[in-house]
């Protein structure tokens, strides 16, 4: 639970103050007076004022922020401050600080990515183990030891972008071209119907269409230096056969003989190469939640590594961040038109699971979620809606048609309905929340 909180906490500050540092730099860009730049909600915790008047602030409830300029029309203006007003600005500026912000989150989203490319991720090749009979997998021709290459054209190398890909077509009824690799290394394509995900969109995907990735086999990775295991003589790329002669099938069955055995010898039968022989292993005793349990002190292998670049990490990172605005974008336009449930939606318990689960997976795992949620800010602030950045460009652009704004009236009664919509959607994604928490 504290972990969860914390990674919470994290992720929505540095989200938000992404954001924020975002139409804060554009309004100093343009001359505007910042009166306050705020993180956080609530009672202050800390507060500081920088040498051009700006009142910094970090607040208790770190649920948003925001930055107060100088504005007439909630300010009193002092001679001499003018040229420092906001609202006078031309409307060009203004719609530049608007999007700023949501600009600034991609930015941050892609700096992720490129400093994770940049070293490397590893990640499982998408083979496919057990396919149900009577599956759309099993219609579309799948068998199990199929290697996926390819969705829509798009090539993937792990079941991690297999997944992303997926998510991309959350909610059609267009079959999905798929190609792969079988056994023999003949490649062939086949068309998977997604029309049973489609009616049932928060189902998990792999079920509904009949896969399964392939269990993860029991090959040794990185051999931690000083564990039990280099003690033993285990090596990377060692394969566990057997473990005191029980047939070892997977890496499951691998951790939990492990774990059980606890300074305990076990005789291991390992493939080396071609080769094959036998070595004794003493798990390192540790305990975990009152329990001891036995550690050998290496990762998981027969994992592909994908390395990139300096140059090609920033591009797959520019990639990667344009691949999930249109994947955000489509998911609402698929609501809209009524062939995604807005049940799928998600608020800040959701938003708080998520940033728990990959700050336990690892560091990596986090700065992921830390981008995928960065940019899913950028592109809701974006959303031609009054209250939100996108309406108030959209103002700004009309503006600049017209040559003239539009009157308080119809940005009164416009800001009335943006704060019904935004506040609608905020209380059903909490209410799915709910739904999921005690459903």
């Amino acid at each position: 639970m504290l972990t969860t909180l914390l990674a919470f906490a994290l992720t929505i500050m540095v989200i938000v103050a992404i954001h924020e540092y975002g139409h804060y730099l554009a309004m100093r860009l343009f001359g505007v007076r910042v009166l306050v730049f705020s993180i956080g909600f609530g009672p202050q915790l800390a507060k500081w004022k920088s040498k051009t008047g700006t009142k910094f602030v970090i607040s208790a409830i770190p649920l948003g922020g925001y930055v107060r300029p100088l504005d007439k029309r909630d300010t009193e203006i002092l001679p001499g401050q003018e040229s420092e007003e906001f609202s006078h600005k031309p409307a060009w500026q203004r719609v530049i600080v608007y999007a700023a912000g949501p600009v600034a989150n991609f930015i941050l989203a892609i700096f992720l990515y490129w400093v994770i490319f940049l070293g490397g991720q590893l990640g499982v090749p998408p083979v496919l183990g057990e396919v149900a009979e009577g599956s759309p997998a099993a219609t579309a021709g799948l068998v199990d030891g199929d290697e996926i290459r390819a969705l829509d054209g798009k090539e993937v190398l792990t079941w991690q972008q297999v997944n992303m890909e997926l998510i991309r077509h959350v909610g059609s009824v267009k079959p999905l071209a798929i190609t792969v690799v079988d056994t023999e290394q003949q490649e062939r394509q086949v068309s998977l119907d997604l029309t049973a995900w489609s009616q049932d969109p928060e189902a998990p995907v792999f079920e509904v269409l009949g896969i399964a990735p392939r269990p993860l086999a029991p090959i040794l990775g990185q051999v931690i230096k000083g564990g039990a295991a280099d003690q033993a003589g285990l090596q990377e790329n060692d394969r566990i056969l057997t473990a005191n002669e029980a047939p070892v099938k997977g890496w499951s069955d691998w951790v939990a003989m492990v774990q059980s055995s606890p300074e305990k010898p076990m005789v291991l039968e390992v493939q080396r190469g071609q080769q094959t022989q036998h070595i004794t292993l003493t798990p390192q005793s540790k305990e975990v939640d009152g329990e001891r349990i036995g550690l050998a002190g290496v990762q998981l292998g027969g994992l592909r590594q994908l390395d990139y670049g300096f140059f090609e990490s920033l591009g797959a990172a520019l990639t990667r961040t344009a691949d999930q605005v249109t994947m955000i974008l489509g998911s609402f336009k698929k609501m809209l038109l009524g062939q995604l449930s807005v049940k799928t939606l998600g608020g800040p318990i959701t938003i708080a699971q998520a940033a728990g689960e990959t700050a336990a997976i690892g560091f990596d795992s986090f700065l992921l979620f830390l981008a995928f949620f960065s940019i899913s800010l950028g592109v809701i602030n974006l959303l031609p809606v009054p209250m939100l950045d996108g309406g108030w460009i959209m103002f700004g652009l009309i503006e600049m048609i017209r040559r003239k704004p539009l009157s308080d009236d119809v940005l009164m009664t416009a800001q009335k309905m943006g704060f019904a919509f935004v506040l609608a959607l905020m209380s059903l994604a909490i209410f799915n929340d709910l739904v999921r928490q005690f459903s």
